[in-house]
């Protein structure tokens, strides 16, 4: 029974494609040819066979990549043109490329691209010589072909870019894991054996180095009790799920008490094998990953804020404004601190990086909860308020009073002083983020015409009639 779902799963994009034939065919719109149809889809689902593709290969499916796509491209033209619908099947022909993709690398894109492009030429030729039958008539139907051909192309193509540039990262990322345990001599992994009555059949002597414990131990409870006790329900729940001989392995995150007492993340991963007579139990992996997740953390913080101020980063507020305007009405401050660069070059630049961490920690005092605040960079900082329009002035208001207060450095009292340009998504009127931000930006040098230390709100959006633009 296994063996069937799992064939039928390798088979289920022909599995729908034959289907759906037999619909059109029952509806008198699947060709002249329903048993031609039927053998060839047939033949194209045993192809998608991982087994077939391995024997058609000889064992490796990096070898005879092109005999191969080119029969399963052969054979699925040969279906759809049968059917009547060619040049409005041809998509189907991306399917063919992704497959091959799965199995023989993302790189074969430009090699599936050439073969969907030949084959329709190919059809439409036999369409306009009449060996294919065509419901589209022409020269209609060589038109759809082009278009859904560029349309394939394009859906092959960023298929294709994405997989390269996802198995570029892979191998980056392996490159990289490798280097960092070579240089700080990662600590090697722990193997354990449960088994039911609670004993541990062997653990690797990699347990002294992580937890302190003697490797002799023999008991669960002693490894047990070196888990968080937060993480103990997790680790119960991966014990219960645990994969059985050939099965997909889930890991989990643990943190394990290390030898000076503090708590490590670790990757877990268990093995059911108690039905295996060499083992009969839980084979546990523990793997100390705690410097990879810091640095990872690390790295992820960095890459969304600004290092001097704290505050998210110019890319990470853009995202968060994306986000901010597809949930609903949003409001949108746009700081400019006036007369910074008079500080940076009478006092110096670390007066103006104390200004600004001055600046910052108003902005994210005063502003209403919920809100996000970020720096674009320089002087200019945003601040996203997920509110009613109402609490938006407020928030300008306060911000300004905040930064009212001199900062002192050095001795010497510095007094920072803004200009804030204020945006407001109106209710029914789509504005999207990029637009809002740069509303808010215009207002911010309104208010920098009228005078130092004071706001201006940009005009409301109103659609203009019968121009379909706003304005």
């Amino acid at each position: 029974m296994s063996r069937l779902r799992t064939l039928a799963g390798h088979s289920l994009d022909a599995i729908a494609v034959i289907a759906v034939y037999l619909a059109m065919y029952v509806s008198g719109y699947g060709g002249d040819s329903p048993w031609w149809c039927l053998g060839v889809g047939l033949f194209g689902a045993l192809q998608q066979q991982p087994r077939v593709q391995r024997w058609l290969a000889r064992g490796d499916l990096k070898r005879w990549v092109a005999p191969r796509m080119a029969l399963l491209m052969a054979t699925a033209t040969a279906f759809i043109y049968a059917t009547g619908w060619g040049a409005v099947m041809l998509c189907g022909l991306s399917l063919v490329v992704a497959m091959h993709m799965r199995f023989s690398g993302a790189h074969l894109w430009k090699q599936g691209l050439f073969w969907t492009v030949l084959c329709a030429l190919a059809g439409q030729a036999g369409i306009a010589l009449g060996w294919a039958d065509s419901y589209i008539p022409e020269p209609s139907v060589h038109v759809i072909a082009v278009g859904v051909v560029v349309l394939s192309a394009l859906l092959i193509r960023t298929i294709g870019v994405t997989g390269e540039e996802r198995q570029h990262a892979e191998v980056t990322t392996r490159s990289t894991e490798r280097r960092y345990r070579a240089l700080i001599h990662d600590s090697a992994d722990v193997f354990a054996v449960y088994h039911r009555d609670g004993r541990l059949g062997y653990v690797s002597p990699a347990i002294r180095q992580l937890t302190g414990l003697d490797p002799d131990l023999g008991g669960f409870e002693a490894l047990k009790g070196c888990v968080h006790p937060d993480d103990i329900p997790i680790g119960r729940g991966l014990l219960e799920r645990a994969a059985g001989p050939g099965q997909q392995l889930e890991t989990a995150e643990i943190r394990i008490r290390s030898t000076d007492g503090t708590y490590r993340w670790t990757e877990c991963t268990i093995r059911d094998l108690t039905g295996d007579p060499d083992v009969l139990g839980y084979v546990i992996n523990i793997r100390d990953i705690h410097d990879r997740k810091t640095i990872q953390e690390r790295l992820a913080y960095a890459a969304t804020h600004d290092a001097l101020t704290g505050l998210v980063n110019r890319a990470a507020f853009g995202r968060e404004l994306d986000a901010a305007c597809a949930a609903g009405e949003t409001a949108v401050l746009f700081v400019d601190l006036d007369g910074f660069k008079q500080v940076n070059d009478s006092y110096g630049h670390d007066a103006g990086d104390a200004l600004l961490v001055a600046a910052a920690n108003v902005l994210t005092r005063w502003s209403p909860r919920g809100a996000t605040v970020g720096r674009f960079g320089g002087d200019e900082f945003g601040v996203i308020i997920p509110l009613p329009s109402g609490g938006a002035e407020q928030a300008a208001e306060r911000i300004l009073a905040g930064l009212s207060e001199p900062v002192v450095f050095a001795g010497r009292e510095l007094v920072i002083r803004a200009s804030i340009g204020v945006a407001v998504s109106a209710p029914g009127v789509p504005a999207g983020a990029g637009e809002l931000l740069r509303r808010a930006d215009l207002a911010m040098y309104e208010a920098k015409r009228a005078g130092a230390h004071g706001f201006e709100v940009a005009p409301p959006m109103r659609t203009l009639a019968h121009t379909g633009r706003h304005a």
